[in-house]
């Protein structure tokens, strides 16, 4: 067995790195890599045999598994991985739920659906944004928009406290992002109904070239794009929706949505603090909803990494939330 050659101290332990987080699908399962932000995507039976290993000694792994050709790979992997290593004792604490850094903002993300009439409230959406303790904003324009109301829309945010902005607009074939680039902090902009696929930049500025017409541009759906592997994402979906968590989409009349596809209202972006506060209480029912708590996504190895932002519906004949959700749990495939 490969143990048998790599010239250890037979009584010395094997352990899994506390980064490494073995996660079982009703498929596949997979190992979270929290240390190199991520995934691995394995059998079922790897992980069986990463808690069968993990504590034991070499001298016992090698006993109970010397026979198995499997036993052998699985070994080879998780130590070419660096998935587990060998030691007298486990130096590394498991990871602690109570470790989970919340961020301060009652929302992290938004999404804005720009419309002239909101335009024209910008200073109040700023204000609003700040209170919010909004980090990260996209906005979106429809057809025929102005270059040059981009720039105030950005502007208009010089003060505000969001570090992370990006945009969507209509495919121009002569668009240059020059008088954009004033905006330090816009990081991204995504051009759709484009005639081609591209990726680019400009400058600082990361440039996407998307198919995609407006209508399906902001709907749900699940790809490896939606899957998030870090400390912090991982704790976040351990106790709430990561895809819904502190997320919010307002449309072009200014109403809270969680998606674009949200047929429920949840109150005006520009409402009162006091409506905006009862607006809050509401969606954070939504987010306590883990995706543990959710099918298909409790059976799914990705549940603790995806950021699709489905919303779980609750169907009282089958007594549990359910989304339709584009991944297939049993062949592992995501279905466009």
């Amino acid at each position: 067995m490969e143990l048998a050659h790599l010239n250890l101290d037979i009584n010395k332990k094997c352990f899994v790195f506390a980064c490494c987080i073995p996660v079982k699908g009703i498929q596949l399962g997979a190992i979270y890599d929290l240390q190199r932000d991520d995934i691995e995507r394995v059998p079922n039976s790897l992980i069986d045999f990463i808690y069968n290993i993990h504590s034991k000694t070499i001298v016992n792994i090698i006993e109970e598994w010397k026979n198995d050709d499997i036993a052998q790979e699985y070994i080879e992997f998780l130590i070419e991985k660096e998935f587990i290593f060998f030691a007298y004792k486990d130096h590394f604490p498991n990871l602690s739920d109570d470790c989970f850094n919340d961020d301060v903002s009652k929302i992290e993300f938004a999404t804005i659906i720009v419309s002239d009439d909101l335009i024209d409230k910008m200073q109040y959406i700023s204000d609003r944004i700040d209170y919010l303790g909004v980090k990260r904003l996209h906005f979106h324009f429809s057809l025929n928009v102005d270059i040059k109301k981009i720039h105030n829309v950005l502007n208009s945010l010089e003060k505000s406290c969001v570090i992370d902005l990006s945009v969507s607009l209509p495919y121009q074939e002569n668009f240059t992002a020059s008088v954009l680039l004033k905006e330090q902090r816009l990081k991204s902009i995504y051009f759709y109904q484009s005639p081609y696929l591209k990726e680019d930049n400009y400058g600082r500025i990361n440039l996407y070239y998307l198919k995609q017409d407006e209508s399906n541009l902001f709907v749900p759906k699940s790809s490896i794009d939606t899957i998030a592997i870090n400390h912090r994402a991982f704790l976040t979906a351990k106790k709430f929706n990561l895809g819904l968590y502190k997320t919010i989409l307002v449309d072009h009349l200014g109403r809270i949505r969680l998606n674009a596809v949200d047929q429920k209202d949840y109150g005006l972006f520009l409402g009162s603090k006091e409506e905006i506060e009862e607006s809050l209480s509401i969606l954070s029912e939504l987010w306590r909803l883990n995706r543990d708590k959710i099918n298909p996504c409790k059976d799914c190895e990705l549940r603790y990494a995806c950021t699709a932002s489905f919303i779980p519906e609750y169907i009282p004949e089958r007594e549990g939330y359910f989304v339709n959700c584009n991944y297939n749990i049993h062949t592992n495939e995501w279905i466009h």
